[in-house]
């Protein structure tokens, strides 16, 4: 898919000033959950979120977010912030950039391998540029992601690794907020029966899925999801470990439900496996492990050629400016087949911007508008968390 991805008519009237980048600030946002986060790879009771803010050369700030997650992708927070000082910055300081490329500009810069190094850094590198340049060219940051025109999108509950009364309580807040499409966590322990309990909590009309983030043996895989057929089972999420394609395929072939790759499913190598492979039905693709919506866009087409279904997800302890880019995003692609994500206000005591992103009943919001991410970031929130500064 070419970095140019908006519609015709855009391109007779983007205002053609340039960019330039004459600064760089890094942040580490370590916050701590009001709900701690469990499933088979991980317990997180804290987030660790990278945000960059690129500055231009009329002094407006752009801000990107990444959220590393070693156990997905291999990016360790602290290396994270090394690169993007390192090897990062001093290639993009000082370049200048008309707005209409800005998409897949900082590939181009620097270069595939870095960028599946250290995919939530250049998510942050990537999303701050579109920021920007959204407010040069007076345009929201959804222009620059596809044709159509953007419109109100639907996200999901998430469910995470719970006893059965805490899961009550949970399920109580899904319920009251009419929340329809709901995924569920689950491992070896917790399986059918939570999604039984899911089930008789939320009714009839509730479309579940399940998240087994790699915990099942293949078999094993296969017995537990036709153990669930009982309970409308819509899709499965990661039901084998990450490097297991060949039961990956199996389960595949042998169940039901839509079986979608998640931590498989990170770079267009691994996508070309899986197609290949006919290992699953559909992709769970996320902005910060996948290296920024670029990178998401073409893993969508490759998607849509070889008529695999697709979601967007999202990284738990996501904060409001990847929310943002999230919402552009999945406002343009209307074809996604579920949306995570606009979670801060449940998982988190605080964010970093100063819009409330929130869904609302059922799960819809509106899309954004105004220039770039079209959000307010309080700088005043930052200033303790600041890491480095690069000009």
């Amino acid at each position: 898919m070419s970095g140019k991805s908006f519609g015709p008519s855009w391109t007779r009237t983007w205002n053609r000033g340039h960019m330039r980048i004459l600064g760089l600030r890094a942040y580490l946002i370590e916050w701590p959950f009001t709900l701690a986060v469990s499933h088979s790879l991980a317990s997180n009771t804290a987030t660790a979120n990278i945000l960059v803010a690129l500055q231009d050369q009329q002094g407006r700030l752009g801000y990107g977010e990444g959220v590393p997650r070693a156990y997905v992708t291999g990016e360790e927070v602290g290396e994270s912030l090394r690169a993007l000082e390192q090897e990062m910055a001093p290639r993009l300081l000082g370049r200048e950039a008309a707005p209409e490329l800005a998409l897949g500009l900082v590939e181009s810069v620097l270069g595939p391998e870095l960028v599946e190094r250290f995919p939530a850094a250049a998510c942050a590198l990537e999303t701050a540029l579109l920021d920007l340049a959204g407010q040069e060219s007076g345009r929201p940051l959804s222009a620059w992601l596809g044709e159509a025109k953007p419109g109100p999108v639907t996200y999901s509950a998430v469910v995470p690794l719970l006893e059965p009364e805490p899961l009550a309580r949970v399920l109580g807040q899904v319920k009251a907020l009419g929340l329809q499409q709901v995924k569920i966590k689950v491992d070896q322990e917790f399986s059918v029966e939570r999604v039984a309990q899911v089930r008789a909590a939320l009714g009839a009309g509730a479309r579940l899925r399940v998240d087994a983030n790699g915990s099942w043996r293949a078999e094993q895989a296969v017995e537990l999801i036709q153990a669930m057929a009982p309970y409308g089972l819509e899709a499965v999420e990661q039901p084998v470990p990450k490097e297991d394609l060949e039961g990956l395929a199996q389960v595949t072939a042998q169940v039901e439900p839509l079986v979608l790759a998640d931590e498989s499913l990170c770079t267009e190598a691994q996508a070309r496996e899986l197609i290949q492979r006919r290992a699953v039905g559909g992709f769970n693709l996320r902005l910060s492990k996948c290296g920024g919506p670029a990178r998401v866009l073409r893993l969508l087409d490759m998607a849509r050629q070889a008529g695999l279904a697709c979601m967007l997800g999202c990284q738990v302890g996501e904060l409001g400016v990847l929310s943002a880019a999230g919402r552009h995003f999945a406002s343009i692609h209307p074809e996604l087949l579920y949306l995570e994500g606009s979670l801060t206000r449940f998982f988190l005591p605080q964010d970093v911007i100063a819009q409330d992103l929130t869904f609302g009943p059922g799960g819809q919001a509106p899309p954004l508008s105004g220039p770039g991410l079209g959000v307010r970031v309080q700088e005043e929130s930052l200033r303790a968390t600041q890491i480095f500064s690069l000009s």
